[in-house]
């Protein structure tokens, strides 16, 4: 944990092959939950991606399937990461995911603007212009359970009201790799670095 009692994450960014300790979305879990404000523009796809992240309430985790001998398993999956990059997850072992992950927690979670509420109204959600990300790594239980669970709940009311009994557990991603595409041109991959170092605009709170 740092000065401030939050507990630190670290995550390896391939590129430089050097730790970098991010805040968890547990940071703000006392405080307000944020609004990320207008999108970027298409031309700084990293600030894309940290907004497509932020604004979204569901995005599609792909696993390594047990039951299907290895093969690629999606799932939609509802996420919070505070504004600050890391997604995290509320699962239980009742869920395949949550089963595939115990084995291999290798795994991709894909965000399309397209699933935003207002956003490419009138363009298919393949067209370039319509912004997707992905991010590759672990996703591994929340080594804060309290506070991680805080700031999934004030994203995702409903979560306080899960059956206990079910076993549900927070989730975050130890990000490794983060592909965007968000304008014409093609995807490209972005440093880990540089997509948590473009946090997003935040709407002040009311």
């Amino acid at each position: 944990a740092n000065r401030t009692g939050v507990r630190m994450h670290g995550i390896t960014d391939r590129r430089r092959r050097t730790p970098i300790l991010v805040v968890l979305a547990s940071l703000l879990a006392c405080g307000d939950a944020c609004e990320p404000a207008a999108r970027p523009p298409a031309a700084q796809p990293s600030r894309v991606a940290r907004w497509l992240v932020a604004t979204a309430t569901w995005g599609v985790v792909s696993t390594s399937s047990v039951a299907r001998g290895g093969s690629a398993w999606g799932n939609v999956l509802s996420l919070a990461d505070n504004c600050t990059g890391v997604p995290l997850f509320y699962m239980s072992k009742l869920d395949e995911t949550a089963r595939d992950l115990a084995v291999e927690p290798r795994a991709t979670l894909t965000v399309a603007e397209a699933a935003l509420p207002g956003q490419c109204v009138v363009k298919d959600p393949e067209d370039p212009q319509c912004a997707k990300v992905s991010l590759h790594g672990r996703i591994v239980k929340s080594p804060d359970q309290k506070a991680a669970r805080e700031a999934l709940v004030r994203k995702h009311p409903s979560m306080r009201f899960w059956p206990p009994n079910h076993g549900f557990e927070a989730y975050v991603m130890e990000i490794s790799d983060v592909f965007v595409l968000s304008d014409y041109g093609g995807a490209h991959p972005i440093s880990v670095g540089e997509y948590l170092r473009s946090a997003p605009d935040q709407n002040p709170p009311e």
